[in-house]
């Protein structure tokens, strides 16, 4: 079926139709009636609004990086851009135009993209890639070609974030086994050319969501309550680069944190959460001191 793109959708459920002449009306929970817009959009930098054409997405977006040379690759749970078969993963040029020599064909759905010179690394729930490549959960993809490196880690379960740092590959999600039979509880990191994991072990307690690097230190945040077994770190926790041993580090977030942004000397967080350090209202968004982890203005 073709689905018609020019039609008009809601942003919500339609529970009733009546059709009289030319004209249709609908009635249901919803708020917003306009153009379809597909999974994923550019959007204008500076006006916000959307460019006169670009290709659209069937299929939900969860992850989006860019490709250095004004394009993206995108990942998430879709079947086709602009009507061209892609599953789960593709690469958007800068005109928002599809790129059709880039396929990697991943199986299922991909939570999270990571950039590092001429490879793509993603990570979901994902098993196979290229169309019959065995890939659990992590692959490694040429960023020209989209075909497949060797690298393969094998995470047991779902990995939700990645953060490429130098030769390293810091991963996050809710798997608790790696390269087969190596225990790594919700964190991990691999050399970036093997695939093999290195020592780094932090030993979350539950679901990491989010990764960041920023030097020396690695931020991490999710649902997890403890980090390096017994220390209390309540949805968010910096993590020193090379050992794993948590830093003092310690915002205390009141609930999930599902997104982190570095830059400078403040760490951005996104997630459910109503507050922050305890009991400082912060509703879903907040900023925090890189160096105290306190709440900023």
């Amino acid at each position: 079926m073709t689905v018609n793109q020019s039609t008009y959708v809601t942003n919500g459920i339609v529970s009733a139709t009546v059709l009289s002449g030319t004209t249709l009306y609908i009635g249901g929970s919803f708020s917003l009636v306009g153009p379809t817009s597909g999974g994923g959009v550019p959007l204008d930098l500076t006006t916000g609004g959307l460019p006169g054409s670009y290709d659209k997405v069937a299929g939900s977006v969860f992850a989006c990086i860019p490709d250095g040379s004004g394009g993206w690759y995108i990942g998430g749970f879709f079947t086709a851009v602009a009507g061209v078969p892609r599953n789960n993963l593709a690469h958007i040029l800068s005109n928002n135009k599809l790129d059709l020599a880039w396929d990697p064909n991943v199986n299922s759905t991909v939570f999270t993209l990571a950039l590092s010179g001429s490879t793509v690394y993603t990570g979901g729930v994902f098993t196979t890639v290229n169309g019959s490549t065995s890939r659990t959960r992590l692959a490694a993809f040429d960023a020209s070609t989209g075909v497949a490196t060797a690298w393969n880690p094998q995470a047991n379960s779902t990995v939700n974030a990645i953060a490429v740092s130098g030769s390293t590959v810091y991963v996050g999600g809710s798997f608790s086994a790696v390269n087969g039979l190596t225990m790594r509880n919700r964190l991990a990191a691999f050399d970036a050319s093997t695939g093999t994991a290195t020592s780094w072990n932090p030993n979350a307690g539950s679901t990491v969501n989010a990764i960041a690097v920023d030097g020396s230190t690695v931020y991490a945040g999710g649902v997890f309550t403890t980090i390096n077994g017994p220390t209390s770190r309540i949805h968010m926790a910096a993590l020193d680069a090379s050992t794993g041993t948590a830093t003092a580090w310690n915002p205390n977030v009141g609930s999930n944190v599902n997104a982190i942004a570095v830059s400078g000397s403040t760490v951005y967080v996104g997630g459910i959460f109503t507050f922050v350090n305890g009991s400082t209202t912060r509703n879903r968004i907040a900023a925090l001191d890189a160096s105290t982890g306190t709440a900023t203005a």
